[in-house]
């Protein structure tokens, strides 16, 4: 009845990497700064899954944790006060050729400033022991006010574009 990695603290980890100063090496150095007490997930839980959700629809991402002991579940809302700007996106893939979920797809983000890098993410279909994550495409935008284009590359290979999205808001994209 004793867990075996029962007594170790939830970790965060914040990714801190930039381009490389050293000229031996030829891409990024990755950094990682732990940030578990500042961001208040360093609890003494027996966490065993985690899920992420934007769960009160307010444009971050919350968690939930599933834990083997008291609190079975626990929820932390992401209540920062950043001011910075978000795409959610739920797909919908055209059956038979596509899953209705449309697992597999990828969204790639165009933002008007061209400077900005291209935002891509892939909704899959699971990612972690015992959880599933939302399978609404979560993307932070930061400061950036205008969308060019979504681009959407469905399983079945084909690609398809909706141009003039605005940004902060919720949008459901069926294939075809």
């Amino acid at each position: 009845g004793r867990s075996y990695s029962g007594r170790e603290r939830n970790c965060c980890f914040l990714n801190t990497t930039t381009a490389s100063a050293d000229r031996l090496t030829t891409g990024p150095v990755a950094r990682f700064a732990n940030i578990s007490a500042t961001s208040g997930i360093d609890l003494p839980d027996d966490g065993r899954a985690l899920v992420t959700v934007d769960w009160d629809h307010d444009g971050d991402v919350d968690i939930w944790i599933s834990n083997r002991n008291a609190p079975r579940l626990r929820l932390l809302r992401n209540d920062g006060s950043g001011k910075n700007h978000f795409l959610a996106l739920r797909l919908r893939g055209e059956a038979p050729a596509v899953n209705r979920d449309a697992i597999g797809s990828r969204v790639e983000v165009v933002l008007e400033n061209k400077s900005a890098p291209r935002l891509v993410q892939t909704l899959r279909g699971g990612q972690g022991f015992l959880a599933q994550s939302s399978k609404w495409v979560h993307l932070g935008l930061g400061d950036e006010e205008h969308i060019e284009s979504i681009q959407v590359r469905w399983p079945d290979g084909r690609r398809e574009s909706f141009p003039g999205v605005p940004v902060d808001g919720r949008y459901l994209l069926v294939q075809g």
